[in-house]
């Protein structure tokens, strides 16, 4: 027999170059078909090496196969071998792309089970608690993998500072969070173009108008035809504008605050740099949308062909018109939910719009000097309606408007979700539910939280009542100091703990999710008169009241059992609601 010449140590040498040429291939070019035919001949010649595995499966999760990908990176996890920790690593990045946020946690969680060492598993690891609903535990879990970085691998902190800023953004952290961790990571990297971005959008949500137009404008200067960039400095100069011509015009920072619409613009443009937007909610809909519902829908119309379309409203009804326009009539049950909402088309909506603009006293639900579209209706009378800050609420003859979902976008996604389809947000930030059998206040037939309230007024930090109400409103505002600015709070509450002694409590009811809780059965949007009669009714007798003419702003103050009940208007509608320690005026 003639010998070929070529030895067992020959033939491991040309597999190790094969591997090579395919990791040179792959890190150019990822997706490219060859890096498959070379990993297979590895395979081929030695399908026990997990590194070629996982190479194979990189490959494939970048073209799309992710469902391959997947079952190779579980082969290789299931060896338990050397590179179990990487399979797991995978496992983790392909569970984030996919939205599949209790599984990217699973697998955070195995990978620190591996090796604590890297800052970049704990960065991750405090990215899917956030996005799974812890997100206090979350957001300090990227704090300390900061400051892991910092120890242990200084020259990568940039990145780590970066990483931060974006995942406290793709967990929906309020401004207030997200805005000190950008500034730091922007002055570590002042190439991060993306969170330099939305760093000055959150400016402007702060109302620094001036700080947003300069970080603007430098911005500008690296990519001068970026339209959010523009957009940002035409924003802060219009706001600079108005602030500077605020008594000619007569409008007030308060008033623009009242609007909610730097608010709304900045979570319109950050929900679509994350794609959880109105047209990504659509988008994913049309994916799982069921047949008989589908049928009910009319095509989609080119906003630039409708008449008037300046009539639709820019927040949900121009993107709901070019999905699908309009809803054949009495279709709505096709929705599956227990009212028969269906679409509005252009041309309803339009005409509707005209027949309220021209007859406002015939329509008192439809205020002039309110934002709201109408998108939806039960073809009875009723319509499901965007208001002010995005809310989606219902909308009857005569009643107050019921809360339906946060946003047009939130409801559409709860739709994606009822259909089967994956839900791209991040969990809502948890509150505690407030207990159902809320006691009195002593002395009144008033219920609700303002139970809890009288019982803290009077009381120590240390007090039980104290820390019962900050269970309630854990994210609300002290104050320490009479001369401290009254700043709005996440849960739209400020204390005033002056001497150690809690002296008043405020809430604010546009911004209090549990603001109808605060007295059982107030009609928060009812007209004076009727809530006056109420709250007399239960036991408050009327102390004083002086009216604002400059801003349209009443406040009236009532004695209620032994301390002060004050409730402040604005335009008509209930604004705030206070108690305060007796001897104290709830306008204090």
């Amino acid at each position: 027999m003639r010998n070929s010449g070529r030895t067992a140590a020959d033939d491991n040498d040309a597999v190790e170059r094969t591997l090579d040429l395919a990791w040179e291939l792959f890190a150019a070019q990822p997706a490219h078909p060859k890096v498959a035919e070379l990993a297979l001949q590895v395979l081929a010649a030695q399908p026990e090496r997990s590194s070629v595995s996982l190479l194979l499966a990189n490959h494939l999760e970048v073209c799309g196969q992710a469902g391959e990908a997947r079952r190779l990176y579980l082969q290789v996890a299931g060896r338990r071998d050397h590179q179990f920790v990487n399979a797991a690593r995978a496992l983790r990045h392909l569970a984030f792309a996919e939205h599949d946020h209790p599984e990217a946690l699973r697998w955070a969680r195995t990978v620190l089970g591996e090796d604590h060492e890297e800052w970049g598993d704990w960065t991750e690891l405090g990215f899917a608690k956030a996005l799974c609903g812890e997100h206090e535990d979350g957001w300090r879990q990227l704090d300390e993998a900061v400051a892991l970085c910092s120890r242990t691998a200084p020259d990568e902190l940039p990145n780590a500072l970066g990483k931060r800023a974006a995942y406290l953004l793709g967990s929906f952290a309020p401004p207030d969070r997200f805005v000190p961790a950008a500034e730091e990571a922007v002055r570590a990297d002042a190439a991060n173009s993306w969170v330099a971005l939305m760093l000055g959008w959150s400016y402007l949500v702060q109302y620094r108008f001036a700080d947003a137009e300069q970080l603007g404008l430098r911005l500008l200067r690296e990519n001068p035809t970026e339209d959010l960039l523009q957009g940002l400095v035409g924003t802060a100069r219009t706001m600079l504008r108005i602030v500077e011509n605020a008594h000619a015009q007569d409008i007030t920072l308060e008033d623009i605050r009242r609007t909610g619409a730097i608010e709304l613009g900045w979570r319109q443009l950050r929900d679509k740099m994350l794609g959880t937007d109105l047209a990504s909610a659509l988008a994913a809909l049309d994916d799982v949308l069921p047949a008989d519902l589908r049928a009910t829908l009319r095509p989609g119309a080119s906003i630039s062909d409708v008449p008037e379309s300046d009539k639709l409203g820019s927040v949900a009804a121009e993107d709901l018109v070019a999905w699908h326009d309009g809803q054949q009539p009495g279709s709505g049950a096709a929705w599956g939910l227990a009212e028969p909402f269906r679409l509005l088309s252009a041309a309803e909506i339009i005409a509707m719009s005209a027949e309220i603009e021209a007859d406002p006293a015939a329509h008192p639900d439809w205020p002039e000097n309110e934002v709201w579209e109408q998108v939806m209706t039960d073809d009875a009378g009723v319509y499901l309606v965007v208001v002010a800050l995005g809310a989606l609420v219902k909308r009857r003859p005569g009643h107050p408007d019921e809360p339906v979902a946060e946003s047009m976008a939130d409801w559409i996604w709860d739709r994606v979700v009822d259909f089967g389809g994956r839900d791209l947000r991040p969990a809502p930030r948890r509150t505690e539910a407030l207990p159902t059998d809320l006691p009195p206040v002593p002395g009144t037939s008033l219920t609700g939280v303002i139970a809890t309230m009288y019982a803290a007024l009077g009381a120590s930090e240390r007090s039980a009542p104290y820390a019962e109400l900050r269970r309630l409103f854990p994210d609300s505002t002290v104050r320490q100091s009479a001369l401290d600015p009254v700043d709005s709070s996440p849960d739209g509450v400020d204390i005033a703990l002056l001497d150690g002694l809690v002296k008043k409590i405020t809430v604010d009811v546009a911004l209090c999710p549990s603001a109808d809780r605060v007295i059982s059965g107030l009609d928060l949007d009812g007209q004076r008169g009727p809530v006056d009669a109420y709250v007399r009714a239960h036991g408050a007798l009327a102390h004083n009241s002086w009216e604002n003419r400059a801003i349209n702003e009443v406040t009236v103050n009532y004695d209620l059992a032994e301390h002060r009940l004050g409730l402040q208007w604005e335009t008509g509608r209930l604004a705030r609601i206070s108690v305060s320690a007796a001897g104290r005026p709830a306008d204090g």
